[in-house]
């Protein structure tokens, strides 16, 4: 195999998602991944929010390795002797499924078997060390004394993705945008789980603190129940942990060692453990996302939100990075110019969106979150959830989604300039009137709270 349309590096959600949506077209593509299987190198569990997984694969729900449906979403502040809960649970969540838990491992082999049934060939045990490039553009991969060519190569190979960086796409990543966290998965029979968190068998839950202290900065902690585990994590700014020498595996015994938190994992047994870095608050950067013969998704162009959602952000990317190179394979034209549609598709979905108001989040939890907490706790509970609800269906499209739709996939590609500039103008102006509303409705939220809590004291 010399060469094929496309080389998609790294066969996580992001590059499995984009594999199977290429496959399904038709187009070659060439999966590769460094482990011996996707998920080898993976032991972390996560949450899945499904509509992007189901948009792409319809009765997933019979066939993916899920662990417990998540119908309780609750925020948590632990003090030293108190404990906050902001619980938001949906029954209707039990007959329609929103979430579920999951383990990255099964799920990435399981995902990456199903790019390969539609017709996509998964290379495994290979490591990319560099790009090809002939006059400017990227041209293919090498692999150790190996070179594999292809019209397109999309980077879906994670934070320190080696596509981003020997393209010259980002050269280097924020440490002030950069976050390290741990995580450990606990054993615990079903039966003790379901009494402990007041779940049924298959039931799940997630609880999330966003301001708890890691040492001498603000960090957080997530926990979620798995069919017969518990998964437990924390994480701050790396580079406050790396100058104050905090030690992660001490905060994680802390936490662990608070009532409220002891109440929940006691008597649990540790099955894993694992570090990661983790990027939260940075908002992607449209430009740094393509190049001649390239294109980044998921955490290699920073298209991952975690501020609530995860996984289904770089999913999204990856399929949209499909569309881009369709058009591009039926124009034969694979330079910037082309591959720049790519933002335009993204732009299509609620994602860029989404990734800038997780962006947003992100830094006013982790900046002034504790020093705003005792006025603003209960906005920024609902403030997450709205986040949660709204940006977890990236697929839908407005203001005006079928019309728009046509016009960005077809209709662009065959419309005068003069006229594209008109209607490209008023799809900024529709877009920046729902902006304006939305900024109208959180101040008035953040007023109304301000006025609640004035007339409680007076």
């Amino acid at each position: 195999m010399d060469k094929v349309s496309c080389i998609v590096v790294g066969a996580g959600p992001a590059g499995a998602a984009c594999a199977h949506a290429l496959a399904r077209k038709g187009i070659e593509v060439a999966l590769l991944e460094r482990g011996r299987e996707p998920g080898e190198k993976n032991v972390a569990s996560f949450v899945m929010i499904t509509p992007v997984l189901e948009y792409l694969i319809p009765d997933f729900r019979d066939r993916a390795p899920l662990e417990r449906n998540i119908i309780r979403f609750e925020t948590v502040t632990i003090g030293k002797s108190d404990v906050k809960v902001f619980q938001d649970q949906s029954y209707n969540y039990i007959d329609d499924p929103f979430c579920y838990s999951a383990f990255r491992g099964p799920f990435d082999a399981w995902f990456a078997q199903e790019a390969v049934n539609a017709g996509a060939n998964l290379i495994t045990g290979v490591t990319v060390t560099d790009l090809i490039h002939d006059q400017g553009r990227v041209v293919g991969v090498r692999v150790g004394d190996e070179e594999l060519y292809a019209d397109v190569v999309v980077g879906a190979d994670g934070y320190n993705s080696i596509v981003a960086e020997k393209s010259g796409l980002i050269a280097e990543r924020d440490p002030e945008r950069c976050y390290l966290g741990i995580k450990e998965v606990l054993d615990l029979p079903p039966d003790v789980i379901n009494q402990r968190f007041q779940l049924r068998d298959g039931e799940g839950c997630t609880k999330e603190c966003y301001y708890y202290p890691i040492g001498d900065t603000n960090g957080g902690f997530t926990m979620y129940t798995n069919t017969d585990s518990i998964s437990l994590a924390i994480f701050g700014p790396g580079g406050v942990i790396k100058e104050g020498k905090i030690k992660l595996h001490e905060e994680m015994d802390r936490l662990k060692k608070h009532p409220y938190m002891d109440s929940l994992i006691e008597g649990a047994g540790l099955r894993e453990y694992q570090a990661h870095i983790i990027s939260i608050g940075e908002p992607p950067n449209p430009k740094t996302l393509y190049e001649d013969g390239v294109l980044l998704c998921g955490e290699a162009g920073t298209l991952m939100d975690t501020a609530g959602v995860g996984a289904p952000t770089g999913m999204l990317s990856g399929m949209m990075a499909a569309e881009t190179i369709e058009t591009a394979i039926r124009k034969n034209d694979f330079s910037a110019n082309v591959l720049k549609n790519y933002v335009d598709y993204l732009d299509s979905t609620s994602l860029l969106r989404t990734m800038f108001a997780s962006s947003r989040i992100g830094g006013f939890i982790y900046s002034r979150g504790e020093e705003k907490l005792p006025e603003y706790r209960e906005a920024i509970a609902e403030i997450l959830e709205e986040n949660t609800r709204e940006g977890a269906d990236y697929i839908k499209r407005e203001p005006y989604p079928f019309w728009k739709n046509v016009y960005l996939r077809v209709g662009k590609d065959f419309t005068p300039l003069p006229i594209r500039w008109l209607i490209t103008g008023w799809m900024h102006s529709s877009s920046l009137c729902s902006s304006v509303c939305n900024r109208m409705r959180r101040i008035l939220k953040r007023r109304f709270y301000d006025w609640r809590k004035n007339y409680e004291r007076g």
